[in-house]
């Protein structure tokens, strides 16, 4: 089964985006996939690691509340929400992404915590 491509607008501009996920040994590995609509050559690539509960499934694919410095609140966190999928886009054109080249963001924990989420319980079984 193929999976399909999402879209969202952000700022007028239009993104494509994927998300899979892999289970093995208890740790589910999450990849975000990111395009500018229509060029699927350079995207932005987010992985994620954590733990993965064989009954509630991943934190981060059915919702885990975190809290966040930044904001000042706590969140529930689903990648499945096209409000993460914006913040990874802002996320990932702060750090130079602009679709005419790949980026990889190989450990999006850490990436997490610099968007102000504390991530400290999604790596005490890892």
């Amino acid at each position: 089964m193929k999976k399909k491509l999402r879209s969202i607008t952000l700022r007028e501009l239009e993104y494509s985006y994927i998300l899979g996920m892999r289970i093995h040994d208890e740790r589910s590995q999450l990849e975000l996939k990111i395009y500018h609509k229509n060029v699927k050559l350079h995207p932005l690539r987010i992985q994620i690691l954590t733990w993965d509960d064989p009954i509630a499934g991943c934190p981060l694919n059915t919702g885990y509340l975190l809290q966040n410095h930044k904001k000042g609140f706590d969140d529930v966190y689903n990648l499945n929400h096209p409000q993460r999928i914006r913040e990874w886009i802002e996320y990932g054109t702060a750090k130079g992404w602009d679709g005419t080249r790949t980026i990889e963001i190989k450990n999006g924990l850490d990436a997490m915590q610099e968007m102000g989420y504390d991530i400290t319980s999604l790596r005490t079984s890892i």
